[in-house]
């Protein structure tokens, strides 16, 4: 069992590339859709306004590009900390403004059941740790920084 338990730390990469990849992939299609499909774009706009976001069409694009362009970064792994950053800025914009307005449990336990279940959340943990533990032996930046 030990040698199973300390033999797994060699394998961190792999998680690290796994979320790289799920959370990236998710902000890079998110984004994507909502800069070249006028229809997903209204859609975001139309979130925005209702969240009393203002400017809500030069944002919609604004967070669709962040979306886009550091989700793409997250996936190669390159720039991380700074994609985490960014992409975690638009998830807790995302919950302040609208996903934490859906909760209606009067129980504080409850709400925070609830609060934990949302998916903008788990992003941002997993955000939070790929800012803290880096991208990972398979990534842009490793390539970029230990080569010095």
């Amino acid at each position: 069992m030990r040698t199973l338990l300390t033999g797994l730390s060699e394998w961190q990469w792999l998680g690290a590339l796994t979320a790289r990849l799920a959370v990236g992939l998710l902000f890079f299609f998110s984004g994507r859709g909502k800069l070249f499909v006028a229809e997903r774009r209204e859609q975001m706009r139309e979130s925005l306004v209702a969240a009393g976001i203002p400017f809500a069409s030069i944002n919609a694009i604004f967070v669709s590009t962040v979306e886009f362009v550091f989700g793409l970064l997250l996936i190669l792994g390159a720039l991380t900390p700074l994609a985490c950053i960014m992409l975690g800025g638009v998830m807790v914009v995302a919950i302040a403004t609208s996903a934490i307005k859906n909760i209606k449990v009067p129980s504080l336990l409850g709400w925070l059941s609830e609060f934990l279940y949302l998916p903008e959340v788990l992003y941002l943990v997993i955000l939070f740790w790929l800012f803290l533990s880096g991208p990972g032996w398979l990534s842009v930046d490793r390539f970029v920084f230990e080569a010095r």
